[in-house]
């Protein structure tokens, strides 16, 4: 009995630790999910507008609302970033390899949000977010 208890008790507060982390997330659609294409097509037409600069206050309030809704961590293919980003906004880095670095950054005054998808061929390896309130 006396072995059972100290498990007893970490399972149970494992248990409340990872329900409680669980339930504080917000609710995002998957990047890579179809209906983020249907549902939030208003935010992705800002984002896509070639007339629109990135450090434009409509691009900047776009990106925010994405990131609201969308958790692009789940990207996996450059062809997502393509659908849901101007490819002119972006500043490549390492064309001439196959891991080129594509970074989107859409400023408002002061504020930021940068969004830099680490790639391999046509896939997406790794998403870095960083946003400056």
């Amino acid at each position: 009995m006396n072995k059972l208890f100290p498990m007893l008790f970490i399972c149970m507060l494992m248990f409340v630790l990872l329900s409680g982390c669980a339930s504080m997330t917000p609710d995002r659609l998957p990047s890579e999910d179809i209906e983020v294409f249907e549902k939030y097509s208003d935010i992705i037409a800002i984002l896509r507008n070639p007339k629109l600069s990135p450090d434009s206050k409509e691009k900047y309030e776009a990106a925010k609302e994405l990131l609201r809704y969308v958790d692009l961590y789940y990207t996996r293919e450059t062809a997502t970033v393509d659908k849901l980003f101007y490819h002119r906004d972006a500043v490549a880095d390492g064309l001439q390899t196959e891991e080129p670095v594509f970074t989107f950054t859409y400023r408002y005054g002061n504020d930021f949000i940068r969004i830099r998808f680490f790639t391999c061929r046509m896939f997406v390896t790794r998403v870095e977010i960083k946003e400056n309130e």
